[in-house]
C-alpha cells in the first residue's frame, strides 16, 4: 500500500514539474553569450545600433556633437545615467506619401542598471489598448493619433513601465543602414517565404541585403504566427546590426558614419536624458549580451467586431514586474519559453 501511494505521489510531482528542455536551451544559450562576451572586443557600436538602430550616432553627427574620449572621440567625457533604462524602438512601415502610418514595430529595450544585457521585449502591433478619446483600438494606431509620443504614452499606459527614450526608424531607413555597412547576418529558425516579393529565405544563417532585410521585416502572412513571427524576425534582424556594426567597429570609422549621416527616416527623441550620456552608457553592452523576449503564446479575442490580440494574462504581469524591478535576469531563467533561440 505505502509503495502504491510513493508511486503514484511521484507520478503526481512529475506532471506538475515544468518541462527541462527548455529551461536547458536558454541556460546554455545565456552562458555561450557570457562566453562570447568575456572575448569580444568594446566598440560601443553594437549597443548603440541595437538600441536605437543607428539613431544615436546619426543624431549626434547631425547636431554636430563630438564624441566622448570614450567612444573615440576627443571630447570631454560626460556622465552616463544611472540605473535602469527603457528605451521605446519603433519600426515605420511608411511609403510614398501615406499619412496614415501605424508603428508596425514596438519594442522596448531594457538595460538593466548593472549595464550586464540588453533586452529586447516586443509588443506585437495588434495588442488592445485605449487611445484617450478614440476608444479601443490596436495600439500601432497609437502613432496614427499621436506620433511617436502618443506610442510611448500607449505604452507606457499597457506595461507600466518607463519609456526614457524614443527612437522611430523607417523600413525604408533600416534597408539603407544595412546597405551602408555591406549586409547583415540573420539566422532564421524556420524557411520564411516572402508575400510581397515570393522570394524564398531559408532557415539558417545568412547575409543578406538591404532590399532583402527591408522585405525581411515586413513578413507576417505566411507565417505561423503572424506578427509574432515579424516580431521575432525584428529581433533577429537587430542582432545582426549588433554583430556586423561590432565587427566593423561603426563609431570609430568616420568615414561609415558621414555616410550613415545622410540617411533619411531616422529620429530619435531622448526626452531629459543627454545624447553622449546616453552613448556612454551603451558601450558598456556587447552584443552577445542582447537577449530578445516575445510571447510564445497567443491570446486573441474580438472587441466591436475587431480583432485584437492580448498580453498573456499570466506570465505578462511577471514581465512587467521584472521590466519595472530590473529582474529580467529572473525572468528568463524563470521562463525560458519566452527568450529568442539563436
Amino acid at each position: 500500500m505505502i509503495e502504491e501511494e510513493l508511486r503514484g505521489a511521484f507520478a503526481r510531482h512529475e506532471e506538475q514539474a515544468p518541462a527541462l528542455e527548455p529551461l536547458r536551451r536558454t541556460i546554455d544559450t545565456l552562458a555561450a553569450r557570457r562566453r562570447r562576451r568575456r572575448t569580444a572586443t568594446r566598440t560601443g557600436a553594437a549597443a548603440v545600433v541595437v538600441a536605437l538602430a543607428l539613431a544615436l550616432p546619426v543624431q549626434l553627427w547631425r547636431g554636430e556633437l563630438s564624441l566622448p574620449a570614450q567612444l573615440g572621440g576627443t571630447g570631454s567625457p560626460v556622465a552616463a545615467p544611472q540605473g535602469p533604462l527603457n528605451l521605446l524602438l519603433l519600426g515605420l512601415d511608411r511609403r510614398g506619401t501615406m499619412t496614415d502610418s501605424r508603428a508596425d514595430t514596438i519594442m522596448l529595450v531594457h538595460l538593466p542598471a548593472d549595464g550586464s544585457e540588453a533586452y529586447l521585449v516586443s509588443i506585437e502591433r495588434d495588442v488592445a489598448t485605449d487611445i484617450p478619446g478614440e476608444g479601443k483600438n490596436k495600439i500601432n494606431a497609437s502613432y496614427f493619433y499621436g506620433g511617436a509620443e502618443g506610442v510611448r504614452q500607449a505604452v507606457e499606459r499597457l506595461t507600466g513601465v518607463r519609456a526614457d527614450a524614443v527612437a522611430e526608424v523607417e523600413f525604408s531607413a533600416l534597408r539603407s543602414v544595412t546597405d551602408t555597412l555591406g549586409g547583415l547576418p540573420v539566422c532564421l529558425p524556420r524557411l520564411v517565404t516572402s508575400q510581397h516579393t515570393g522570394k524564398a529565405y531559408p532557415a539558417g544563417c545568412q547575409d543578406y541585403s538591404g532590399a532583402q532585410v527591408a522585405d525581411l521585416v515586413r513578413q507576417r502572412w505566411g507565417t505561423p504566427h503572424g506578427a509574432y513571427d515579424r516580431d521575432r524576425i525584428g529581433q533577429r534582424v537587430l542582432l545582426g546590426l549588433a554583430k556586423r556594426a561590432g565587427d566593423l567597429a561603426v563609431l570609430r570609422d568616420i568615414g561609415k558614419v558621414n555616410q550613415l549621416v545622410r540617411t533619411p527616416g531616422i529620429t530619435l527623441h531622448t526626452g531629459d536624458l543627454s545624447l553622449l550620456g546616453l552613448a556612454m552608457r551603451l558601450d558598456r553592452v556587447e552584443a552577445a549580451g542582447i537577449i530578445g523576449i516575445s510571447q510564445p503564446t497567443f491570446h486573441g479575442g474580438t472587441s466591436g467586431g475587431q480583432a485584437f490580440e492580448q498580453l498573456d494574462p499570466k506570465v505578462a504581469p511577471d514581465l512587467l514586474a521584472a521590466l519595472r524591478n530590473d529582474a529580467m535576469g529572473e525572468f528568463v531563467i524563470k521562463y525560458p519559453s519566452w527568450v529568442l533561440q539563436e
